[in-house]
């Protein structure tokens, strides 16, 4: 394992020494998991959210201010994808329900845990997925029968595809977020929010190459558009509405309308992680708070500065109802463990220091970046790089 830490070590000097070259002809951060399904859409899916709106002061400000995060090209959607699959945030989509829909948006779309821990991600609500043969062919034809059917009109008959489509690819964003979309024709915008808020819980959503791809005309897609603001506007506390109505603004690129319906969905839902999220991505920095040349980071006193050995052992912490556990081998391995409930999910892979951050990488990809604050040999706080500085962060202590 010790070879494995040394290629990701070289990896990550590798990217600092030239990180342009890196962004410019690699995927970003999230992509590796949030859509790995895409190679197979042929030539309808043409990308995601690329740009079009605001880095956000807060988040400037943490790329000022860590440089590990500048030399790991850290993006919102990959502290997303990494807060959600390491359990660091608990995923709760206000969204989802159980009743009357034939899909359960309560627990995540995408897996995150090795392929030795089971868990329960977004599933179908009652019929269990056909052979895996069997599934995989019935899912490509009916993923190209509710294309074909969501061209002629025919949403319903769309739906019903897609929920055959993802009894083969339950974990696949792309056909997720095709069904979100295709119950939002249909008006069941409490439905579609769910489907929505899963697939940005994973990565960004589509570009509006791929969104209009889907509709014989741009009327078509306005006319439902048009239905939804007034639904919106006739529902002023709707948290649904709001959210769906901020993601279309964004697809179609209206960054600043979009940030208005987040901030109202905000409103009502003020300790959403996402919709933090997403206000942050749409809203314009505070031009009072910028600064010609931003303040470099203080120097780190010698005793902050840590080594891998100090960090070998197992540790173990709580919060909010789940536990977590560390496990730093000498080889530079780790094991990331946590419990919330019934749920149980397992991560492994190779761990690095740099200065007072803990920096992990999962086997399956993408970097969970932590500042570590030693309050005694047996006892450290975790805090991942990106998160609001408000929120208390972990405290480990050794097993």
């Amino acid at each position: 394992m010790t070879s494995g830490r040394e290629d990701w070590q070289n990896h990550r000097q590798d990217m600092q020494g030239d990180r342009q070259d890196w962004r410019t002809n690699n995927r970003e951060d999230w992509q590796g998991w949030a859509d790995g399904h895409i190679n197979n859409h042929g030539g309808w899916y043409h990308g995601c959210w690329n740009g079009g709106w605001y880095p956000g002061a807060g988040w400037g400000h943490m790329w000022n201010n860590y440089p590990v995060a500048t030399a790991f090209g850290l993006t919102a959607w990959g502290v997303n994808r990494m807060a959600y699959g390491f359990g660091y945030w608990g995923y709760s989509n206000p969204y989802a329900t159980t009743s009357s829909v034939s899909y359960d948006y309560s627990q995540p779309i995408t897996v995150y845990s090795n392929s030795e821990v089971t868990t329960t991600p977004a599933t179908p609500a009652t019929t269990p997925p056909a052979a895996p043969t069997e599934a995989t062919d019935s899912g490509t034809t009916a993923l190209d029968d509710a294309r074909a059917a969501f061209y002629a009109g025919d949403s319903a008959k769309a739906l019903t595809s897609l929920d055959t489509a993802l009894k083969a690819t339950p974990n696949d964003t792309v056909v997720h977020e095709f069904r979100g979309l295709v119950l939002f024709a249909l008006k069941k915008y409490p439905e579609s929010a769910a489907a929505t808020y899963a697939v940005l819980s994973a990565g960004p959503g589509w570009d509006w190459t791929t969104m209009s791809s889907l509709y014989p005309s741009v009327e078509t897609y306005t006319k439902q558009l048009r239905e939804l603001e007034d639904f919106a506007k006739t529902n002023p506390k709707s948290p649904d509405a709001h959210f769906l109505l901020g993601y279309h603004y964004l697809t179609t690129g209206y960054a600043e309308n979009a940030s208005k319906q987040f901030k109202l969905a905000q409103s009502e839902l003020p300790n959403d992680k996402l919709l933090k999220q997403l206000v942050s991505m749409t809203t314009p920095p505070d031009e009072s708070s910028k600064t010609a040349t931003p303040p470099a980071p203080a120097d780190l006193p010698a005793e902050k500065v840590l080594s891998a050995e100090k960090l070998v052992g197992t540790w173990k912490a709580s919060s909010q109802g789940a536990s977590f556990q560390l496990d730093l081998a000498k080889d530079g391995s780790f094991v990331w463990t946590f419990a919330r409930g019934k749920d149980k999910q397992t991560m492994k892979g190779v761990f690095a220091v740099d200065q007072n951050n803990l920096a992990l990488e999962p086997d399956a990809g993408g970097t969970m970046l932590a500042e570590i604050d030693f309050a005694n040999p047996s006892q450290f706080l975790f805090k991942m790089i990106g998160d609001d500085a408000k929120d208390p962060g972990l405290q480990f202590k050794k097993s």
